[in-house]
């Protein structure tokens, strides 16, 4: 039963992994571009955003004061994060880049697609990168050290685990 569980929790990350562009977006432009497909998937994105953070919450053991400053700053970062990877889809799709399981197929693609999603690639791994760096510097000032190591293993384990388990987990349609 135990495994059934997580194989849903982790099929249920891996949509998010794919649904980033519906975080950020308004609720007028969801509206202007919504069909049942992205209605579903919008509903899977929030239910993906409260089983993480019923993760964290479980796992991460903060005072009242510390739970106070914590989430309002890691609820930002998600929305940024979500941005950052909302820019990258959007900017592959600009460029009518394939993709399979979020990396290119280079038998469908031409050089220039190639160095355009490598360049677009780098960046987003910069720019996360950054944002990382930000809210760790932002954690810092309201967790406890062990709290802040703490939440910084669960956060990178979450990612590692979600991305393990989901290599064919979920099918995928090459658009």
């Amino acid at each position: 039963m135990k495994k059934i569980s997580i194989f849903y929790f982790i099929f249920l990350i891996s949509l998010l992994m794919n649904s980033y562009s519906l975080l950020s977006q308004t609720k007028d432009t969801i509206t202007e571009h919504c069909t049942p497909k992205t209605i579903i998937i919008e509903d899977n994105c929030q239910s993906i955003m409260k089983i993480k953070k019923d993760y964290i919450s479980k796992n991460l053991k903060l005072t009242e004061q510390e739970s106070k400053s914590f989430w309002p700053i890691y609820n930002q970062y998600l929305k940024q994060e979500a941005i950052i990877y909302d820019k990258y889809k959007i900017e592959l799709e600009k460029k009518n880049i394939k993709s399979q399981y979020g990396k290119i197929v280079p038998s469908v693609s031409s050089d220039e697609q190639i160095i355009f999603y490598l360049d677009m690639y780098y960046q987003t791994r910069e720019a996360t990168t950054l944002l990382e760096q930000e809210l760790y510097l932002d954690l810092k000032k309201v967790l406890s050290p062990r709290n802040l190591l703490y939440f910084l293993d669960l956060e990178r384990s979450f990612k590692s685990r979600v991305r393990e388990k989901a290599q064919g987990a979920c099918p995928r349609s090459n658009k």
